[in-house]
């Protein structure tokens, strides 16, 4: 994939859930008027794309190239839920569909929630958030595996201890860097580097994306996700949602449905 172009125009952002085909098949015949590029946050299927076979499975980003269609089908082994930005560039990115393994999803998932969010919400400067936010997520993807794996072993057991423990445990810097065995500094040089965060940006992300998941559910009130997710206020646990998605939890609640 290019890695300098410019973005020229996002022409539609969707969710496509679990539910929107519920054949095991599906074949697509029109030609791909924009780039596609698809997270999957769940589910698993094979699409055979203009010669190329695909795996898709939770938390893969699958890109489809702009241009004629000889062959697009998508055969689910299990129902997936996913969302898919369609947009142009000045030059082509790429001139074969393929698909990427997200080895650490959250940073990356939070990005395509939060610039759909924003796209269905059409509040003003709508777009030019949403074109920030997709060169976020291709800056994410170049810089995702810059760390030498030395470093990534340096910090793992914070990560480790983070991914467990999350939703549960106040985690401090100074109890994660004492984990790693390295100074407080270095561990937030390390986390920066690895996925543009800090220890704490992270986690809270962490929550958020916990929190997304559960206002999905439809099964939960605000104030039970704030909860579930390990806020003792309701208030704060909304400022910060707002802050990492752009809009309320209880406007995401009725806005996070298929917009199709």
């Amino acid at each position: 994939m290019k890695q300098n172009f410019i973005i020229t125009r996002i022409n539609r952002v969707i969710l496509v859930g679990k539910n929107e085909y519920p054949q095991n098949r599906i074949v697509f015949k029109h030609p791909a008027l924009s780039n596609e590029l698809i997270y999957h946050f769940n589910g698993k299927s094979t699409v055979y794309f203009n010669g190329k076979v695909l795996e898709t499975e939770e938390n893969t980003i699958r890109f489809l190239p702009k241009g004629e269609v000889k062959e697009y089908i998508v055969d689910k082994q299990t129902p997936c839920e996913c969302i898919d930005i369609f947009f142009d560039t000045d030059i082509p990115l790429s001139d074969e569909a393929f698909v990427i393994k997200i080895t650490q999803s959250t940073t990356i998932s939070n990005l395509f929630k939060k610039i759909f969010s924003i796209w269905v919400s059409k509040n003003d400067g709508y777009y030019f958030e949403c074109i920030s936010l997709l060169y976020k997520i291709f800056a994410e993807l170049q810089k995702q595996n810059y760390i030498p794996q030395n470093q990534y072993n340096t910090i793992k057991p914070a990560i480790e201890y983070i991914l467990k423990n999350f939703l549960n445990d106040k985690i401090s810097v100074p109890f994660l860097a004492d984990k790693c065995g390295i100074s407080e500094a270095y561990l937030k040089k390390l986390f920066i580097k690895k996925f543009g965060l800090s220890p704490i940006k992270y986690i809270i992300q962490l929550k958020v994306n916990h929190a997304c998941d559960l206002l999905r559910s439809k099964q939960y009130s605000i104030t039970q996700v704030a909860e579930l997710c390990g806020y003792d206020n309701v208030y704060y646990f909304s400022r910060q949602f707002k802050e990492y998605v752009g809009i309320a939890p209880s406007v995401f609640a009725q806005k996070y449905i298929s917009s199709k």
